[in-house]
């Protein structure tokens, strides 16, 4: 787990040392309360997750390739079959996002997500495809979003998303 921060930290730095593309680069930091889809609604409630996003501009124009590496944990209900358990999701995204001059945006992701489950005694944790589509409007460095995010067939979550997008200089 610390290797994949530690990787992704890296990474998302080394957006600040590029100097090769004319857009507009930025890391944004969010927080975000996520809500699970489907029947693991039954066992666990909302969520809270962090992450960093790195964007790197595209040529001249609004679009941006984008790395956002995170975190979120849910606790479970008491009185259910997964009472005492958390779960986690720690998503590794590359994707673009296309802005528009009035501060919308919508983004796709593609990549990899790690679940895991604690519970009395042990843990579990597999790796899955993740994707997500996002939407959302960017003003004054403030970004708000939406998202929907699926790992694969396992699990799939909603995540209204607040940020700060810190420009980076060229």
């Amino acid at each position: 787990m610390k290797k994949i921060l530690f990787t992704l930290a890296a990474f998302i730095f080394s957006f600040g040392l590029c100097h090769a593309q004319t857009g507009n680069n930025a890391v944004s930091i969010g927080v975000e309360p996520d809500f699970l889809l489907g029947s693991y609604t039954s066992y666990y409630g909302v969520g809270i997750g962090g992450n960093v996003k790195g964007m790197l501009g595209v040529g001249s124009g609004m679009g941006q390739v984008t790395l956002t590496g995170g975190y979120s944990t849910f606790s479970s209900k008491s009185g259910t079959a997964a009472s005492g358990q958390t779960l986690s999701l720690v998503p590794i995204l590359a994707g673009y996002r296309q802005s528009c001059k009035s501060g919308f945006y919508g983004e796709a992701q593609a990549g990899l997500g790690i679940l895991g489950t604690k519970y009395t005694g042990g843990s579990f944790s597999q790796t899955n495809f993740s994707g997500a589509i996002n939407a959302g409007y960017c003003q004054n460095n403030f970004d708000f979003s939406v998202r929907y995010n699926t790992e694969g067939d396992v699990i799939s979550l909603f995540a209204l998303r607040v940020a700060y997008n810190i420009p980076l200089k060229k």
